[in-house]
């Protein structure tokens, strides 16, 4: 039996953030399985090679946006600055 996922690529988002030499990035999306995960990217601007990443699993598309535009507010306290617009894919 073949399942198919319906994605939906108009709803995924991703926002860039600098501070010093340090990066940060969001993405809002869909895994393999249609499921919404946050990826959060972070580490040095400078040196390749250095830096970290890690999922988050959201029980749903609502839950996913409220956290995403959480971590976006605790970026702006942090100090870090946005580079570029909001994009969606």
């Amino acid at each position: 039996m073949t399942v198919k996922i319906a994605y939906e690529l108009d709803k995924w988002l991703q926002s860039k953030w600098q501070r010093d030499t340090r990066f940060y990035t969001l993405t809002l999306c869909q895994n393999l399985f249609g499921e919404w995960t946050i990826t959060k990217t972070w580490g040095s601007a400078i040196y390749r090679g250095f830096g970290k990443s890690k999922d988050l699993d959201c029980p749903d598309y609502q839950a996913a946006l409220i956290t995403y535009y959480k971590l976006q507010e605790r970026r702006e306290k942090r100090g870090y600055k946005r580079v570029g617009p909001e994009s969606r894919y």
